[in-house]
């Protein structure tokens, strides 16, 4: 049968239902209750209200009776439909009339209530008491009669009265010191108590608690000062000379404050002009006053303190006071030097070459070791370790000095971390450099860029051209391939056009003469082939009769 009319037959049979088709009714021409009556069954308002009859009647196909709900004919809802405009009309009339009458009753009500009759009522906090009843509006826990902020649940007071609630104001009391800081936040008269007793700075007439009112108290927030003889800012209780006079004072006691107006209590003390004639111990030619130069004088005994600390230098564990006891200490009365690590002139903090390697301490990582300098990652391991004769070191040599993860023998660049390789050797990192093995041919193009003896692969299969014997992976080998970079096809030559007009295309192109060759050198190789066999044979065979007679 022809194809086009068995096709046009298929078609005519699937469309013959909508062809032929008379009983067809439009969804649309339907009534709702219709699409709703013909897609459930004779059961649904029981089924789906039996308990329910407020949901039974609020369902137009369906009404309450006897105890059921059962399916809504279309007479009774016609008729309820009926009745129901008929009654929405009445009631809604009935509604407005009423609600007229409402409003004209009532606003003597409201207006009572809210101040005018269109104002309505409010409820803060919605817990269903309106504001006028209700004693605390926004349900803050604080009655609106002390609440400044009745319907803000967040706030309740203002003490500076800048319509600023407490919790949001950051200086409450507005006297210019924030919450934060100030110890009377509620008083603007009072931000601190230094001596933290019940009275403010400004109010308290002692601040400090020393016994001396501020007003006589130089001192007024130093518990420990309230006096400055000399007015050198430094208080007489700290002041090693409340005069200013140059010569010291000493405590003996605690209390007692020896000097030159106390002469004769000064036995056994600590003073720089031992004499008291006005010239401390260093300038007076006559230290003790009794007439024999000092340099003559057998009997004269001055007591030094190199840090006046009150401490005789023969009873300071630091002399020179500068933290490091004399025993450890490189310059015992030299309060600015404590170290000497190289053993020269210099003390370390003047020294500028600690260790005395030749490498200034600001680029020295190891500046008090002899034997390293260097640390290029910070690890506390050095790059290199190196010791003159008589020095030694406890440091390890680093091996990966940049930590980059690879060891300096193997890294081109060791103390930088973020290149390693050099496959060429030229300076350049492999990652920057165009041509990373040198063979002349760039790394994009190049499909062994780390290999110098290598750069091209023809036919993709990880065997460099000059390598592969084949190429173009075509089967046959370079030698005998007239195209050695281009796969060819096979071809079976019929007639010498045919061959003429593939042999540009095509791998195999060989002359007469070199078949020939091939021919012969092959079977050439056939006969020696077979020689050797059957002399190997020949020979096994003598052993085995050799073998036999043994």
């Amino acid at each position: 049968m022809n194809s086009k009319l068995l096709d046009f037959l298929i078609i005519i049979i699937l469309l013959m239902p909508f062809l032929f088709s008379t009983g067809a009714i439009p969804l649309d021409s339907l009534s709702s209750e219709d699409k709703f009556a013909d897609a459930r069954d004779d059961d649904y308002c029981e089924d789906t209200y039996e308990d329910d009859e407020q949901g039974c009647n609020s369902d137009s196909q369906c009404e309450w009776d006897d105890d059921e709900c059962d399916e809504r004919d279309d007479s009774s809802s016609s008729d309820s439909s009926d009745s129901s405009d008929s009654s929405d009309s009445s009631d809604s009339s009935d509604s407005s009339d009423s609600s007229d009458s409402s409003d004209s009753d009532n606003s003597d009500d409201q207006g009572n209530n809210n101040g005018g009759g269109t104002t309505a009522p409010q409820d803060c906090d919605n817990d269903g008491i309106n504001n006028d009843a209700d004693e605390d509006d926004d349900n803050d826990g604080y009655l609106d009669v002390n609440d400044e902020f009745d319907c803000d649940e967040t706030e309740h007071e203002d003490t500076d009265s800048d319509r600023i609630g407490n919790n949001a104001d950051l200086d409450d009391d507005n006297d210019g010191v924030v919450d934060t800081e100030d110890e009377y936040p509620l008083d603007a008269n009072e931000w601190s108590n230094f001596d933290g007793d019940q009275l403010g700075d400004n109010a308290d007439p002692d601040d400090d608690n020393d016994g001396i009112n501020d007003d006589e108290d130089e001192f007024p927030l130093d518990a420990t000062e309230w006096a400055d003889f000399d007015d050198d800012g430094v208080g007489d209780n700290a002041d090693k000379d409340d005069d200013n006079d140059g010569i010291l004072e000493f405590e003996l006691d605690g209390e007692t404050r020896l000097d030159c107006d106390d002469k004769d209590n000064t036995t056994g003390s600590i003073l720089n002009d031992l004499d008291c004639d006005g010239t401390i111990n260093e300038d007076d030619t006559d230290a003790d006053g009794d007439g024999i130069l000092d340099s003559e004088d057998e009997e004269i005994i001055v007591i030094s303190d190199l840090d006046d600390d009150d401490i005789p230098d023969a009873q300071d564990s630091d002399i020179d006071g500068d933290g490091f006891v004399n025993e450890f200490d490189d310059y015992p009365y030299d309060a600015t030097e404590w170290t000497n690590a190289d053993g020269d002139a210099l003390g370390d903090n003047a020294d500028t070459d600690d260790d005395n390697d030749g490498v200034p301490d600001i680029w020295d990582d190891f500046p008090y070791d002899r034997c390293a300098w260097t640390d290029t990652d910070k690890d506390r391991d050095p790059d290199v370790i190196k010791c003159p004769p008589g020095f030694s070191t406890t440091l390890i040599e680093d091996l990966d000095d940049d930590n980059d993860g690879v060891l300096d023998i193997y890294d081109k660049f060791s103390t930088d971390a973020s290149f390693t390789g050099d496959y060429d050797g030229d300076g350049k990192p492999d990652s920057v450099d165009e041509d990373s093995d040198g063979d002349g041919v760039l790394n994009v193009i190049d499909a062994f860029p780390l290999d110098s003896s290598e750069s091209l692969d023809t036919d993709g299969d990880g065997i460099g051209d000059n390598l592969d014997n084949d190429d173009d992976g075509d089967g046959f080998i370079d030698l005998i391939d007239a195209h050695p970079k281009k796969a060819g096809d096979i071809i079976v030559v019929n007639e010498a056009s045919d061959l003429e007009s593939n042999s540009q295309s095509n791998s195999l192109e060989l002359e007469t003469s070199v078949l020939l060759s091939l021919l012969f050198v092959s079977f050439l190789i056939s006969i020696g082939l077979g020689v050797a066999f059957n002399r190997t044979k020949s020979r096994l065979n003598e052993l085995n009769k050799i073998e036999e007679e043994i």
